[in-house]
């Protein structure tokens, strides 16, 4: 069956390997977690503006 501890092996051999898996990791649930809110935010949006309901924030910089 093999060596079934080859990751721990090569964690503890290269720690580093460890630290780059770690930050690719994180990297990959924050822009995750930010594609979700982006795509959130723009369905948001849409439903808002066929509902003809319009940004207070747009309708004050118009009025500038």
């Amino acid at each position: 069956m093999g060596n079934t501890l080859w990751f721990i092996t090569i964690l503890r051999d290269q720690p580093w390997i460890g630290f780059l898996i770690g930050l690719l990791f994180l990297a990959f649930m924050f822009g995750s977690k930010n594609l979700v809110v982006y795509l959130y935010s723009r369905s948001q949006e849409k439903k808002k503006r066929s509902a003809g309901i319009e940004n207070p924030v747009e309708k004050t910089l118009s009025a500038k």
